[in-house]
């Protein structure tokens, strides 16, 4: 079986530095201290900009090999469920994150959502069970199917957070799901994994973090 590329290799993990090159890591530069990061020679509490809710967080991203179910790369679609899903407690303040209805993309997403203490809610669209890159490329997400799924929920009525993560993979569809939804619009990162980092403290990562 050969199994599907989760764009582990598109952690962009050089954003969510300070990016001064100050050398307190013991290392000349930034980018030279991810390096070091990848090859698991430096751990990134050894950035003293950083946060402990962003160390774990750069250790789950570091380790999502770790930590994410293997999905099989399949020609063919596996549908599941769509619609609102609720994670920790959501309410109308809570951020929603767009995701397609591929049986294999939940089961990765759900993966990551088991390592953070944050609430969330999850909408579902329905894009032929299509993973969300196959659905940009075969347009089986659409701006339309967002918008109405979204209608569909208790997150139109009253006055709540309106603010939405797109898949990288769907940035070409921000502008326009802004204008037909009136909610703000963020694309978020290709990787799954990245959402940790890309979230910030919206992302709470539990203090017993272990990863093995």
């Amino acid at each position: 079986m050969i199994d599907a590329d989760l764009y582990l290799n598109k952690i962009d993990f050089l954003t969510y530095l300070p990016g001064t090159d100050c050398k307190e890591c013991g290392e000349s530069f930034c980018a030279t201290f991810v390096k070091q990061l990848k090859m698991g020679r430096l751990t990134p509490a050894a950035c003293p900009f950083l946060s402990e809710n962003s160390i774990r967080a750069f250790q789950l991203a570091l380790h999502a090999d770790r930590i994410l179910p293997k999905v099989p790369a399949l020609d063919l679609p596996r549908p599941a469920l769509t619609g609102l899903m609720e994670v920790n407690r959501a309410d109308h303040g809570t951020l929603v994150l767009v995701s397609g209805n591929s049986e294999f993309t939940q089961e990765v997403l759900s993966g990551i959502m088991a390592y953070t203490l944050s609430p969330f809610w999850l909408l579902f669209v329905d894009c032929r069970g299509d993973t969300v890159d196959m659905a940009m490329v075969y347009q089986s997400l659409k701006v339309e199917k967002i918008s109405t799924t979204l209608a569909e929920t208790v997150l139109q009525q009253g006055q709540g957070r309106r603010e939405m993560i797109l898949p990288g993979f769907a940035a070409s569809l921000r502008e326009p799901l802004e204008r037909q939804t009136g909610w703000l619009v963020r694309v978020g990162p290709l990787c799954i994994a990245e959402l940790p980092l890309f979230l910030g403290d919206d992302w709470q990562v539990p203090q017993d973090l272990d990863l093995g």
